[in-house]
């Protein structure tokens, strides 16, 4: 019989950790004889390396017990690899303690079961927070990763003496889109901006949707004569791309405004920008793009 692990094939490995080879040997081959997959350490040292290479799926303590030397050291791998435990000896005992096929595998059953459990929640977890920070129509970040991005960025331009700029793109006219097709036709237009703001800047550049018809990019190591050439390099790639139309054979065109926010850090520690400025002075800047009509880029300089 082989009993599988999160629903796998394959028979469920146990550790045993105990210092007696006999005892080893003993539980060794009553696991193997109810179809689980074993192997054992002489103490904690032992143990925690094999975790570190290979982990099992229960650690299961037979004569080994407390806190002793190592003990630390494996409790860490053990939380992080979110292992259940069984304690079969009590403390300083030195015999194999005798237990029943049938109780065995119910308490390794419960184990496996609670591992089951504690993957299913991590996994769920996982997937809650990419939802959190992942825009789920064009499938870029959102603006919550942004913000905690544009703070690293902002220490790390600072550390280090290079100059950052925030570039914010705003869609033209994209209600007139929602209004004469549809929202999902809308949805599909803010994907394609996806791939073209993509192909557009560098692969080292951070690229979100900001908000609604917005899309923010963060070009690290950019002076303003590289934010320029950026900009105006995804303003005519816009203006050239025809858009998918699912509803019809004819593309959409639109153009992109777009607002610049550019800062050299100072030499002088403790002064200069923070990452509310630049997103902000990248904001106004766009808002000047806008109002001086489309397809415009207005640039601005962080103090």
């Amino acid at each position: 019989m082989r009993v599988s692990s999160s629903g796998s094939s394959q028979p469920a490995v146990v550790l045993i950790i105990d210092p007696e080879p006999l005892n080893q040997r003993a539980m060794r081959d009553q696991l193997m004889r109810l179809g689980y997959s074993a192997r054992s350490a002489d103490d904690y040292e032992s143990a925690a390396a094999i975790l570190e290479a290979t982990p099992p799926d229960v650690v299961l303590l037979t004569g080994v017990t407390g806190t002793g030397e190592g003990w630390a050291d494996l409790q860490t791998q053990i939380d992080n690899w979110g292992l259940p435990v069984l304690k079969l000896a009590e403390s300083g005992a030195q015999a194999l303690p005798t237990i029943s096929d049938a109780e065995l595998r119910m308490r390794l059953d419960a184990a496996l079961q609670s591992r089951k459990l504690h993957e299913t929640l991590v996994m769920e977890n996982a997937r809650l927070a990419a939802e959190r920070l992942y825009d789920p129509i064009t499938g870029l970040f959102n603006r919550r990763y942004m913000m905690i991005r544009v703070e690293e960025e902002v220490k790390r331009s600072s550390r280090h003496s290079y100059p950052l700029s925030c570039l914010l793109l705003d869609i033209d006219r994209f209600d007139a889109v929602n209004e004469a097709w549809g929202h999902m036709v809308g949805d599909e237009v803010l994907r394609n901006m996806a791939h073209v703001v993509i192909r557009g800047l560098r692969a080292t550049d951070i690229i979100a949707r900001y908000r609604d018809d917005q899309f923010i990019a963060l070009l690290t190591d950019t002076d303003a004569e590289g934010a320029q050439v950026a900009a105006n390099r995804l303003r005519d790639a816009v203006a050239a791309h025809d858009f998918v139309n699912p509803t019809s054979s004819d593309p959409i065109k639109v153009t992109a405004s777009i607002g610049v926010a550019y800062w050299v850090p100072t030499a002088r520690p403790g002064e200069g920008t923070w990452e509310p400025q630049l997103i902000g002075l990248a904001e106004r800047a766009l808002r000047a793009a806008k109002q001086s009509g489309p397809n415009r880029l207005v640039m601005l300089q962080a103090a």
